[in-house]
């Protein structure tokens, strides 16, 4: 059986409550005959069973693949081994919670061909969807054919949605896979496509995205938890940075991206040290030693992580703050 040019990419980790949704969304899509790769992150629900009897009572033009990781690899392994099972020259991305709109594949495809298949990653409007199923309005991301080059993305990075995104296969085995800790990996294959083919927005909407999910982190209501917290948003924080400066290093754009990031870099890296500074002492030599930070910064990130209840609690009251404020919006 030869293999699709596409490769429509499901990811999915407990979402037993969404997954047949998305799945026959996937399904259902109208177009030239592609490979849809169905790929669980080891679940501890029943979405993988409901995931392999989709696949198994499917008949029809597209060949249907339904995978699943031996252990749980998060956001990034998962995406690396996703791409590296991929066929497909083009691969479309897809959350185990959204829904894509039949056309979603044929139209990215489009906008690929017409680029003469120069391209590397191709976005879309999307539908904002509720938690339980409620469209809310039209999300429009930048239009990334405005980002020509790295010294654009150095001027303002793009506003993105990288559940609407499609990605060649080629921009992953140029630039390898993503480092462990990867999470915001549609900020990693943006700048990617930037440094590489380029990229464009389908100005239609073809998925509907959904708000929520495993995504919506816990809240803040304890001391812990904040920390839980503060240290896996860190380790994100430094992975991502880390990824784009390696990205631009091999892309030959290293110093300009070096320039535009190194100060959010250095805090990052800062609050990565403090928290892993276990005592009082530990933590002061962290701060007094991290010169290029403003001294003001590193001051009230030290009494955060010294006293955490304090800072718990300074989060809680914005969370109610933007909640009220959200209630309101009309």
């Amino acid at each position: 059986m030869s293999a699709p040019r596409i490769t429509l990419a499901v990811f999915a980790y407990n979402q037993s409550k969404f997954i047949d949704d998305a799945v026959r969304s996937a399904l259902g899509q109208v177009c030239e005959p592609i490979e849809i790769l169905l790929s669980d992150d080891a679940s501890l629900d029943t979405t993988f069973a409901q995931i392999q009897a989709l696949a198994d009572a499917y008949h029809g033009p597209h060949q249907v693949i339904a995978r699943r990781n031996e252990r749980n690899l998060g956001m990034g392994e998962h995406f690396n081994t996703v791409m590296r099972a991929a066929r497909g020259e083009l691969v479309v991305l897809m959350g185990g919670d959204d829904i894509s709109l039949p056309d979603r594949v044929a139209l990215t495809t489009d906008a690929w061909d017409t680029s003469g298949q120069k391209l590397d990653l191709i976005g879309c409007d999307l539908i904002d969807m509720s938690n339980d199923g409620v469209d809310l309005g039209r999300i429009t991301p930048d239009d990334l054919a405005e980002w020509l080059t790295p010294q654009d993305w150095a001027r303002r990075r793009p506003y993105i949605v990288g559940a609407g995104h499609a990605l060649t296969r080629r921009q992953f085995e140029r630039f390898g896979p993503l480092l462990p800790d990867v999470r915001l990996e549609d900020q990693v294959n943006t700048l990617r496509a930037i440094l590489g083919g380029g990229g464009a927005v389908v100005r239609k909407p073809l998925l509907r995205y959904r708000r929520g999910g495993i995504s919506t982190g816990r809240d803040v209501d304890s001391a812990e938890v904040y920390m839980s917290k503060v240290r896996q948003q860190g380790s994100w924080q430094v992975a991502l940075l880390t990824q784009w400066l390696a990205d631009a290093r091999l892309a030959g754009s290293y110093d300009l991206v070096d320039a535009v990031i190194r100060h959010e870099y250095d805090r990052a890296l800062f609050v990565r040290d403090l928290l892993a500074a276990h005592c009082s002492r530990a933590r002061l030599g962290v701060t007094r030693n991290a010169r290029a930070i403003a001294w003001g910064w590193r001051v009230r990130k030290l009494i955060y992580w010294q006293w955490p209840a304090i800072a718990a609690g300074i989060r809680r009251m914005q969370t109610r703050w933007k909640t009220l404020r959200y209630r309101k919006t009309p």
